[in-house]
């Protein structure tokens, strides 16, 4: 399902991104009308999952944010979770 609008969405971030400072990411989301969440809750309507992180050994590290909106979706909850990629397009097509 392909999103086309921030406004009132409820939207958290997770991990390092790497275009932007999160604090940016934050007031663009905030401009297209997103309501921004620190935690993922079963209100959550989006989480902008950062490039993945990698732990000592090299291995993928999921966040607890992710962990988290995973279990959500298993139990029914609709939450999205897209890339940062993904966020910059959706922001950068609303940008007008």
């Amino acid at each position: 399902m392909m999103m086309n609008s921030l406004k009132n969405q409820k939207v958290v971030f997770t991990g390092i991104l790497q275009t932007l400072r999160r604090e940016e990411a934050i007031e663009y989301a905030k401009k297209k009308g997103a309501i921004i969440q620190n935690f993922v809750t079963d209100q959550t309507d989006i989480l902008v999952l950062a490039p993945k992180q990698l732990d000592i050994f090299g291995r993928d590290i999921r966040s607890r944010k992710q962990i988290k909106a995973e279990e959500l979706i298993s139990q029914g909850y609709e939450i999205k979770i897209i890339s940062e990629t993904n966020f910059l397009n959706l922001i950068d097509q609303n940008n007008n």
